[in-house]
């Protein structure tokens, strides 16, 4: 990569910084430019070089994920073509890629979610099950999760302000049944910070240092619930399911936009497919007619 193309990368990543991106979001976007800059040796990317880097990604990318990447590398040129009016068209604004079919949603059925808290539903010092409740309860990502601040868990009113992604803030309300389990880990939560010294607002910490907890802790507590009903567990399931059996349960999709922190209604769309996947299932394991076929 010559200087003016390591010029414009970092004019165009010190605007994402000023957009409020997250810095692991503004790091997978450098990758991706750097990879195409690295085997040029100018900014101005002729239609060969193009072709030849499309070539390439093709046998080593998921369709998926080489759309992703077309799609960052013809931001960047945009931006730089207008900011600082170079007199070349942008070479990945023609590429008219078709995005893939959406991969599946996968959600554990209400009958499975009502079968967990039934088995663990009385360990109320089970660390794991907290973090169940609250992925199934709120809907909230891991790292929404382990961001979350103290100060930020309203007790009294039963909601959570959460700093999701590009720093967006929104209010997540969640079912009083989450109270006893919340207020047994605050109990020990501040036995931990005093025996530790330690002095941060983390909502959740780990308990042999009284840090902030990390994210493949949270994870793998719940990937240990799941070993033990023989099912694949994991936080971004149950945030599918909580999605799923609210628009089940007759909640307005734009609601759960708003509850998800989806930017793009047609992200949330999805659940409606999944919903009537699900609907498909049951009718064929309890309808006469399908019984009658198989």
């Amino acid at each position: 990569m010559d200087g003016e193309s390591e010029y414009y990368l970092q004019k165009y990543i010190d605007k994402l910084f000023a957009k409020g991106l997250a810095t692991s979001t503004i790091k997978t976007y450098r990758g991706v430019i750097e990879e195409l800059l690295n085997n040029s040796e100018t900014i101005f990317i002729s239609k060969d070089a193009q072709m030849i880097f499309l070539e390439k990604q093709r046998k080593i990318v998921a369709s998926r994920t080489l759309y992703k990447k077309v799609n960052i590398l013809k931001n960047f040129f945009e931006y730089i073509i207008v900011e600082f009016e170079l007199k070349f068209f942008n070479p990945f604004d023609s590429r008219k890629m078709k995005l893939p079919p959406e991969k599946n949603v996968k959600v554990l059925y209400q009958k499975e979610i009502e079968a967990i808290y039934n088995e663990f539903g009385n360990n109320i010092n089970s660390l794991g099950l907290l973090f169940f409740d609250i992925f199934y309860s709120t809907g909230i990502r891991l790292s929404e999760l382990v961001n979350l601040e103290i100060l930020n868990v309203d007790l009294e009113n039963h909601f959570i302000l959460v700093c999701g992604k590009g720093n967006k803030e929104r209010f997540v309300p969640y079912p009083e049944t989450l109270d006893k389990h919340l207020f047994m880990y605050l109990k020990a939560r501040k036995a931990i910070i005093e025996f530790f010294e330690q002095n941060h607002s983390y909502f959740f910490i780990d308990f042999n240092s009284g840090k902030q907890i990390s994210n493949s802790f949270v994870y793998h507590q719940i990937v240990m619930i799941g070993n033990k009903i023989g099912r694949k567990l994991n936080p971004h399931l149950l945030r599918h399911s909580y999605a799923t059996h609210m628009l089940e349960n007759g909640c307005d999709l734009k609601y759960i936009q708003e509850l998800l922190g989806h930017v793009s209604i047609q992200t949330t769309q999805r659940y409606t497919k999944v919903q009537i996947e699900q609907k498909k299932k049951t009718i064929k394991l309890f309808h006469p007619r399908e019984q009658k076929l198989s």
